[in-house]
Protein backbone atom coordinates (compact mmCIF):
# COMPACT_ATOMS: atom_id res chain seq x y z
CA UNK A 1 0.00 0.00 0.00
CA UNK A 2 1.48 2.69 -0.96
CA UNK A 3 1.50 6.76 -0.16
CA UNK A 4 1.09 10.22 -2.02
CA UNK A 5 3.68 12.79 -1.63
CA UNK A 6 6.15 11.26 -3.75
CA UNK A 7 6.89 8.15 -1.41
CA UNK A 8 7.54 5.12 -2.95
CA UNK A 9 4.91 2.45 -3.38
CA UNK A 10 5.48 -0.59 -1.37
CA UNK A 11 3.52 -2.95 -4.22
CA UNK A 12 6.79 -3.34 -6.51
CA UNK A 13 10.34 -3.28 -6.22
CA UNK A 14 13.04 -4.54 -4.32
CA UNK A 15 12.70 -6.80 -1.68
CA UNK A 16 13.18 -6.22 1.83
CA UNK A 17 12.96 -9.57 4.30
CA UNK A 18 11.47 -8.36 7.83
CA UNK A 19 12.29 -11.03 10.17
CA UNK A 20 10.96 -12.08 13.85
CA UNK A 21 13.17 -14.09 15.42
CA UNK A 22 10.17 -15.52 17.69
CA UNK A 23 11.52 -19.47 17.42
CA UNK A 24 7.47 -20.33 17.74
CA UNK A 25 6.53 -23.89 16.75
CA UNK A 26 4.93 -23.78 13.51
CA UNK A 27 4.38 -25.94 9.95
CA UNK A 28 7.10 -24.60 7.36
CA UNK A 29 5.55 -22.51 4.99
CA UNK A 30 2.57 -21.87 6.75
CA UNK A 31 1.38 -17.98 7.40
CA UNK A 32 2.07 -16.53 10.33
CA UNK A 33 2.17 -13.65 12.74
CA UNK A 34 5.01 -12.81 15.24
CA UNK A 35 4.69 -14.76 18.62
CA UNK A 36 6.40 -13.04 21.75
CA UNK A 37 7.65 -10.48 22.13
CA UNK A 38 7.09 -9.72 18.27
CA UNK A 39 3.30 -9.02 18.56
CA UNK A 40 3.31 -6.06 17.04
CA UNK A 41 4.75 -7.79 13.76
CA UNK A 42 1.37 -9.08 11.70
CA UNK A 43 -0.43 -8.81 8.17
CA UNK A 44 -1.23 -5.25 7.99
CA UNK A 45 1.04 -3.74 10.51
CA UNK A 46 2.21 -0.07 9.36
CA UNK A 47 6.01 0.23 8.92
CA UNK A 48 7.63 3.71 7.88
CA UNK A 49 11.43 3.25 5.75
CA UNK A 50 13.20 6.72 5.46
CA UNK A 51 16.44 7.45 3.52
CA UNK A 52 19.68 8.39 5.18
CA UNK A 53 18.47 11.78 5.17
CA UNK A 54 15.39 10.86 7.29
CA UNK A 55 12.59 11.21 4.75
CA UNK A 56 10.00 9.08 4.44
CA UNK A 57 10.44 7.59 1.14
CA UNK A 58 8.05 4.46 1.32
CA UNK A 59 4.76 3.33 3.71
CA UNK A 60 2.80 0.68 3.88
CA UNK A 61 1.33 -2.63 5.62
CA UNK A 62 3.21 -5.55 6.30
CA UNK A 63 2.09 -8.37 4.05
CA UNK A 64 1.31 -12.21 5.67
CA UNK A 65 4.31 -13.85 7.39
CA UNK A 66 5.80 -17.07 5.98
CA UNK A 67 7.42 -19.41 8.91
CA UNK A 68 10.65 -20.74 7.99
CA UNK A 69 13.30 -22.87 9.75
CA UNK A 70 14.89 -21.42 13.00
CA UNK A 71 17.82 -24.12 12.47
CA UNK A 72 19.81 -25.39 9.87
CA UNK A 73 18.48 -29.02 10.16
CA UNK A 74 15.43 -31.03 9.53
CA UNK A 75 13.87 -32.83 13.75
CA UNK A 76 11.75 -35.00 11.27
CA UNK A 77 8.50 -33.44 13.03
CA UNK A 78 5.57 -31.83 11.49
CA UNK A 79 5.91 -28.90 13.52
CA UNK A 80 9.10 -26.95 14.25
CA UNK A 81 11.13 -24.24 15.76
CA UNK A 82 10.30 -21.49 13.12
CA UNK A 83 11.10 -17.44 12.35
CA UNK A 84 7.78 -15.67 11.03
CA UNK A 85 9.47 -13.64 7.77
CA UNK A 86 7.45 -10.76 5.97
CA UNK A 87 8.59 -10.15 2.52
CA UNK A 88 7.85 -6.24 1.62
CA UNK A 89 8.37 -5.07 -2.07
CA UNK A 90 9.74 -1.79 -1.16
CA UNK A 91 9.54 0.02 -4.81
CA UNK A 92 13.42 1.46 -3.50
CA UNK A 93 16.12 1.72 -5.29
CA UNK A 94 19.09 -0.44 -4.66
CA UNK A 95 21.85 2.47 -3.55
CA UNK A 96 21.93 3.78 -0.30
CA UNK A 97 20.93 3.22 3.58
CA UNK A 98 17.68 3.25 5.21
CA UNK A 99 15.72 2.87 7.85
CA UNK A 100 12.97 0.53 9.03
CA UNK A 101 10.80 1.74 11.71
CA UNK A 102 7.64 -0.81 12.81
CA UNK A 103 5.77 -1.04 15.61
CA UNK A 104 8.19 -1.23 18.67
CA UNK A 105 11.08 -2.44 17.39
CA UNK A 106 13.65 0.40 17.12
CA UNK A 107 14.87 1.78 14.02
CA UNK A 108 16.90 -1.17 11.94
CA UNK A 109 19.03 0.59 9.37
CA UNK A 110 19.84 -1.60 6.01
CA UNK A 111 21.18 -1.87 2.33
CA UNK A 112 20.48 -3.61 -0.39
CA UNK A 113 23.07 -6.18 -1.60
CA UNK A 114 22.62 -8.54 -4.51
CA UNK A 115 19.16 -6.87 -4.59
CA UNK A 116 18.00 -7.85 -1.20
CA UNK A 117 17.79 -6.56 2.05
CA UNK A 118 16.99 -8.31 5.53
CA UNK A 119 15.87 -6.37 8.68
CA UNK A 120 15.99 -9.08 12.11
CA UNK A 121 13.72 -7.50 14.18
CA UNK A 122 14.86 -7.08 18.01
Amino acid sequence: MGCGGGEASSGGGLPLQVVAPDAELRVLGETCAGAEPFLYAHATAAYAIADAAGKVVARGALPEGKAVAAFNHDPGVDRVPTFCSFTVRTGLAAAGQYTLRLGESAPRTFTFKDGRAMVVLN
